[in-house]
């Protein structure tokens, strides 16, 4: 694994630096989304198969409707999750996690890995 991290860190430094400033930037993109509070944990929920907005509110402890009514719609326009009305008796509505969105779980769970090996070499 180092091997790679380091021919990682190997092209990175041969890059344009006007490139690297804009591919940094992206960096920020990514990170806006994930500061924005509950997003973390709704596609937590999601991902465990809480997908109804009732079943969130019971799973994501602390938030409340009127935030979580926001956040989901922050999310679809982030494209992250998609809105699926489900006709019957009685309607409901699932929310989904879009392609975008599950890319980003990954990053996501990548930095929980990361995160714990840190804690790990602190504590030792």
């Amino acid at each position: 694994m180092n091997e790679n991290i380091d021919e990682l860190i190997q092209e990175i430094a041969a890059k344009d630096a006007k490139v690297l400033c804009r591919e940094v930037l992206s960096i920020t993109d990514t990170m806006d989304v994930l500061r924005s509070k509950w997003t973390v944990e709704i596609l937590t929920a999601i991902l465990c198969g809480s997908t109804r907005f009732k079943d969130m509110l019971s799973v994501v402890h602390g938030i409340s409707e009127k935030v979580l009514t926001e956040r989901l719609r922050q999310m679809c326009d982030d494209r992250l999750l998609e809105k699926k009305e489900c006709y019957g008796y009685p309607p409901r509505v699932e929310y989904l996690l879009t392609e975008h969105g599950k890319r980003l779980f990954a990053v996501v769970y990548q930095m929980t890995e990361w995160g714990m090996e840190h804690r790990r070499l602190m504590l030792s």
